[in-house]
This record gives C-alpha cells, structure tokens and sequence, in this order.
C-alpha cells in the first residue's frame, strides 16, 4: 500500500506531538542500556507500506515502546481495537496506552511483557499476522532475527556475520514471511 502524503503528514504530527514525553524520562543513554529505540515515522511509514492493507488485519508491535508505530498505522486505517502491543517498561507502557487510546486502541491490547517470553503474548487475543520477522544490528554488529508466527515468537537468532545472516534471512523469504529491519 502506498500512503498519501496527507496521511504521513498526520503521521508526523501524531509523532510530533509526543515526542518529547515518550521517552519517561530516560536519558537517550538510559534508553539505550535498555535496548530501547523507539519507532520514528519515516521506519513507520516504510513498513506499513510493506503490506497490501491494514484494514481488517489484527495488527500486533510486540516491543510497542510509545505507541508509533500503532498510532501511525491508526492513522493510516487500521482498526484501533485490532492493535495490540507488549512493552518490558511499565512507564513506557503508561505513555503509550495514554497516547493510544486517543486514537482508539483500547488500554487493555496494550501489556506489559517481554518479547521473547510467549507467556506475554497468552495475554493478548490471537493476531492474525501470519508470520513476521524483525531484523535489527547490535552496537557489535551482530546481527538479530526475531521471526514470530501468530505473534507468538518462534526463533530468536543471532548472526556474527552478515552473510550468514542473510542466507537464513533469503530462506524466510522464500517461505514468504514479511521482513522487518528495525
């Protein structure tokens, strides 16, 4: 799907409007001893307009963080009460049911867990996201593959190298699972 400039616009300003209180306070140093990076409009945009739609699909962030990425898919014609997110900071969590539920996301879609704990998501309705995988590099150069099926994460891996990386990522591909790189 491709977004309208209109929407992203409204995308940006949604941002806009609560970036400066998504953070709880933490220092950007504090975020990132926590592994905490929060979702900026331009990466929103750019995976929203990897699916065909998000009308009628159950939409799940399983490291929701301040909300941007549901309140950007909000925006872009999901239905609110089909969002769901996980979020490990509590405070974190608090910012982004506040922020949500504006949009319509209903307070309790939105838990608290850890991503990589499937007991987090026995506290969430079943989504209907097929498959997904999440690509993200640590501050080594690692590099990290979350792939999750129904929401429910099946295989956290993590490569030293690049191109081992992308054999397993060519592999998930071929399996049609959509891609995230974060």
């Amino acid at each position: 799907m491709t977004l309208s400039d209109d929407i992203k616009a409204k995308i940006q300003a949604e941002y806009d409007t609560w970036q400066a209180g998504q953070y709880a306070g933490k220092s950007k140093e504090e975020r990132q001893s926590k592994g905490q990076f929060f979702t900026p409009p331009p990466l929103s945009i750019k995976m929203l307009e990897k699916f065909d739609t998000v009308k009628d699909k159950d939409i799940l962030d399983p490291t929701l963080g301040a909300g941007g990425l549901i309140a950007a898919a909000v925006i872009a014609g999901a239905d609110p009460t089909r969002c769901h997110g996980i979020e490990l900071d509590d405070k974190v969590l608090s910012i982004a049911k506040r922020r949500l539920a504006l949009l319509g996301v209903p307070p309790c879609n939105l838990v608290q867990g850890d991503a990589l704990d499937p007991a987090s998501y026995e506290k969430l309705s079943e989504c209907s996201l097929t498959v997904f995988a999440a690509v993200y590099m640590d501050e080594s150069k690692h590099v990290h593959v979350i792939v999750s099926k129904k929401g429910i994460p099946a295989k956290a891996v993590e490569f030293s190298t690049r191109s081992a990386a992308n054999e397993f990522l060519k592999k998930l591909k071929a399996k049609n699972v959509k891609l995230f790189k974060i």
